[in-house]
């Protein structure tokens, strides 16, 4: 197991995730650089530091994850730059959302299939589906479902 070098916080910003990531590789060791993996917040900022570690001659290999399934990480993980992403998909969370809406405008208890702990309280929640999308399952889960044309993707498999 390796050891986390650092943790940032990007405020969601690309350019500030590219930044930070080059200035990591810069300060680190050739024996830090070895296998890299990086957890980012999303997939704008998960391509950024992609870029900043695919440019450091002494990373040998990294994964690197983000979330939402944005085209654009969706064509890097088809070109193998980005690890996977993690899609939530969008039309079954507006379902969801106008659904509980319509719930409470009625004064109707929204349905609801768990909890999260705020630090103070269980907060009932409408939980969604997760799924995670690697290479291998770009075309089930975004092409076939509808989400994407296949058209918006080259070499895709």
């Amino acid at each position: 197991m390796g050891k986390i070098i650092s943790q940032v916080t990007t405020n969601w910003d690309f350019n500030e995730a590219k930044n930070k990531a080059e200035a990591h590789l810069t300060s680190a060791t050739a024996a830090d650089k070895g296998n890299v993996f990086i957890l980012a917040p999303n997939d704008g900022t998960a391509r950024a530091i992609a870029d900043a570690f695919k440019a450091d001659s002494e990373v040998k290999s990294f994964k690197v994850t983000g979330q939402d399934a944005e085209k654009a990480s969706v064509q890097y993980i088809i070109d193998g730059k980005q690890s996977m992403t993690v899609f939530k998909d969008v039309r079954t969370l507006v379902k969801d959302s106008i659904g509980m809406a319509v719930s409470v405008l009625e004064n109707k208890e929204p349905e609801t299939t768990g909890s999260y702990n705020n630090g103070k309280i269980d907060v009932k929640a409408k939980q969604t589906e997760v799924i995670v999308v690697k290479e291998d399952n770009v075309k089930s889960a975004l092409i076939e479902s509808g989400y994407y044309p296949a058209t918006d993707f080259t070499g895709l498999k």
